[in-house]
């Protein structure tokens, strides 16, 4: 094997590829990255069995032929090099690194311990803007349980339907639903594990107006854009039947300024009960105005208030703040709707000009 390509190129490659290659005891090929040369050119690869990650690297292939080294080691190792042509050669089981002025060998594992990483049939596409899904799982993925015990909600559920998608997560306390218009005539209802998730949100990051294939079938979804896929199992089992819990009506509406709504919050919770962030939202229909209040034994008390547009009655309901703070920070609007029942259901948050996002939150009861 004998590859000559430039330092950016296969910086670029490595640092989207090495993220996953995790230190594994118990299998340490899956802490590499195969180096895999055909005449097309060099694609990385790094696995930890649930996610896949292949990279395209344009290169000069000299002498086909794979192999496979440390991730991390060589992601660092190649970022420090200068901006110039790196040649990698294989030699002797050992992989060989030279620049102008530096030559290294770095020891590692043959490719044929490496694991496969399974096809994905490419029935199955979906395009979708890079852009619109990136914003769009940002404003969905935070909603998601941190707990890996739960596996179903440790995920974000994608629901193809005619021309839309649906992102939906939940930790039980929260719930975020964001619709998308796209070209679809395929339905399938796929949970997809937050952290496949987290690393295509991260590498999005790298890519800008991208478009984003999405193959699936009931076992797998890839997405692919760029010279990059990313395949990963879905989750067997069933998603929550949330639409249940989003009431259909509220018998009070609100309309509220976000530059105003955000800093009384975080002044207010400056003295709320540590651990439980509790907060009182008081909404008054005669005053025009939202008292946001809390108090604690230990710090003090504080209150706020925030002039409004009202339609409906009185009402007050406690929310954990930091859930409200997480909604807000993902509306892209200058105005949010927040829409309540009593202090015993939950409330709905909604930017004013974004019918297509949900974001649920449970209230905290007294």
């Amino acid at each position: 094997m004998r590859i000559i390509c430039t330092q950016e190129n296969f910086n670029k490659g490595l640092g989207l590829v090495s993220h996953i290659a995790n230190k594994n005891s118990n299998l340490p090929i899956l802490n590499n990255v195969l180096l895999k040369a055909e005449k097309e050119g060099l694609t990385l690869i790094t696995t930890d069995l649930e996610i896949g990650i292949k990279v395209f690297v344009r290169s000069k292939i000299e002498t086909p032929g794979e192999f496979t080294v440390d991730a991390k080691l060589l992601n660092s190792f190649v970022s420090l090099l200068p901006r110039e042509n790196i040649e990698v050669n294989l030699e002797e089981g050992n992989l060989e690194v030279k620049t102008k002025n530096q030559e290294t060998t770095i020891n590692g594992m043959e490719a044929e311990d490496f694991p496969l990483i399974p096809d994905i049939d490419k029935e199955n596409e979906v395009n979708i803007s890079g852009t619109a899904l990136r914003k769009s799982l940002s404003q969905a993925i935070f909603a998601a349980s941190l707990d890996t015990s739960r596996v179903e909600i440790n995920a974000v559920n994608f629901v193809f339907k005619k021309d839309e998608l649906v992102l939906a997560a939940t930790d039980s306390y929260r719930l975020a639903e964001k619709k998308l218009k796209i070209e679809n005539d395929k339905e399938a209802n796929l949970i997809v594990p937050l952290k496949t998730l987290q690393e295509l949100l991260r590498i999005l990051g790298e890519y800008e107006n991208q478009q984003v294939k999405i193959y699936f079938n009931e076992n797998q979804i890839m997405f692919a854009f760029d010279g990059v896929e990313l395949v990963s199992r879905v989750i067997d089992g069933k998603y929550p039947d949330y639409k249940q819990i989003i009431p259909d009506d509220f018998s009070t509406i609100s309309k509220i300024k976000v530059s105003e709504f955000v800093p009384a919050i975080k002044s207010v919770a400056l003295f709320c009960k540590q651990g439980i962030n509790d907060i009182r939202f008081s909404l008054d229909s005669t005053k025009n105005e939202l008292v946001i209040a809390t108090a604690s034994s230990s710090m003090g008390t504080s209150t706020a208030k925030v002039p409004i547009e009202i339609k409906g009655e009185d009402n007050d309901i406690v929310f954990n703040y930091r859930y409200l703070l997480d909604g807000l920070s993902n509306m892209s609007s200058d105005e949010v709707e927040l829409k309540i029942n009593n202090n015993a259901s939950p409330g709905l948050i909604q930017p004013t000009n974004d019918k297509n996002y949900k974001y649920l939150v449970m209230p905290i009861r007294q």
